[in-house]
């Protein structure tokens, strides 16, 4: 399998535009979906996946095009990512993640940090991942001199046992000052507890991870010239990268689903038994209830668009990024992310009504794509998102801008 991705891209240089980074990954998004429903059914690792997305360049699409990158504004990542999650949702959120954790180079590292890493994860076609959220404790970082000693443990690591480097979230200990680590993941002092088990996203990989005895020299610490912590305006954009991943997921998971829908009535869908109309194509309810999710899923996208192409624009100058600026595109991130979920949910459930009983066989993987957003959509609360929307315009109160979740 791997071998036929690679020839598929063989000899061919990494695309010079937008539309054709999209197309490179619309290519290796039908590679996914052949092996989408096995992983979903075993919740297996996406080993050869992965493989598949490096061989087509994808890893380093916001890479240094003299590295082999596409050095790729925010926008073209979310379009890239949007072609994956409308097939695989489990795979989108790995490569999101990727590409939210690479952004970290340019909001937190200091310029010679920036330039090295970012020319090696592009050259060498690694994948990024993270222990890092922020609902657990920092692994604990001892300072020892020249090094530092990590130990401690996070519930959520996506994409951890499948990547080449990781970031680990830090704190020297007795403080509560989180900084980055950026190391291999690939080392016996980094366990992965396999134990995820999940009703969607099976294939993410996002089981515990504990870290053991971990000796890291403090150049790997992101941000620091020494042991000095180099702030910069540019911290203070991360969440606005993780906050756009999360409502291209929802939408583009629920066009997937919508798309296999309308696939399934035209070629497989029967009208009903009493009916007047002969092809499901021709039931008034049918044809109804299809025009009114493709309508409301316009709108959302629609909306998802918009605040996507005002965050890409912001982040061309990330250490330009004013507060103010920064909080009103967090309260349009969280409107967008409301209105994503609720039409997604919309979407992947009530097209059973409109597809019938038959539908529901796990061969047509109709079910995989609600599995997927109801389990994604819960990364934050919804509640949370609308909270933010109104703090904002009843007393002008920004989402704070200290983590992933605003």
């Amino acid at each position: 399998e791997s071998a036929a991705a690679t020839s598929t891209w063989a000899g061919e240089p990494v695309p010079a535009t937008r539309a054709g980074w999209v197309e490179r990954a619309r290519q290796a998004a039908a590679l996914v979906a052949t092996t989408a429903f096995e992983r979903d059914t075993t919740a297996a690792l996406p080993v050869a996946e992965i493989g598949w997305i490096k061989d087509a360049g994808l890893a380093g699409l916001q890479g240094p095009k003299a590295s082999g990158g596409g050095d790729a504004d925010w926008a073209t990542v979310l379009d890239v990512v949007a072609e994956f999650a409308k097939v695989d949702g489990s795979i989108a959120n790995v490569l999101g993640w990727h590409y939210a954790y690479f952004w970290l180079f340019r909001s937190f590292g200091t310029p010679e940090q920036r330039a090295k890493w970012e020319a090696e994860v592009t050259a060498n076609r690694q994948l990024i991942s993270g222990i890092a959220n922020f609902r657990d404790r920092a692994i604990s970082a001892a300072d020892e001199g020249t090094t530092l000693l990590l130990n401690g443990g996070k519930q959520f690591n996506t994409g951890l046992p499948v990547s080449d480097r990781v970031f680990i979230g830090s704190a020297i200990e007795g403080t509560e000052d989180v900084f980055f680590v950026y190391t291999s993941s690939r080392v016996p002092e980094i366990s992965y507890g396999e134990d995820w088990d999940t009703l969607g996203q099976r294939s993410t990989a996002s089981g515990s991870a504990t870290v053991s005895g971990l000796r890291v020299p403090w150049d790997e610490a992101l941000g620091f010239a020494g042991k000095t912590f180099i702030p910069q305006p540019a911290n203070i954009t991360p969440g606005l990268t993780s906050q756009t991943l999360m409502p291209t997921f929802y939408v583009s998971l629920a066009r997937g689903a919508l798309d296999k829908s309308v696939d399934y009535i035209k070629n497989h869908g029967r009208a009903w038994l009493h009916s007047d109309y002969e092809r499901a194509v021709d039931e008034p309810y049918v044809v109804d209830g299809i025009g009114q999710l493709q309508s409301r899923l316009l709108a959302a996208e629609a909306l998802v668009r918009d605040a996507s192409e005002k965050v890409s624009a912001a982040l061309d100058a990330p250490n330009e990024i004013t507060p103010e600026e920064r909080g009103e595109l967090a309260v349009l991130l969280s409107a967008a992310k409301t209105v994503a979920v609720e039409v997604g949910i919309e979407v992947t459930t009530r097209l059973f009504e409109l597809t019938g009983g038959r539908s529901t066989a796990r061969s047509f993987e109709l079910d995989r794509f609600f599995r997927d957003l109801r389990t994604q959509s819960l990364h934050d609360p919804v509640a949370q998102k609308r909270l933010q929307v109104g703090s904002y315009l009843l007393r002008g109160q920004y989402p704070l801008a200290v983590d992933w979740y605003s």
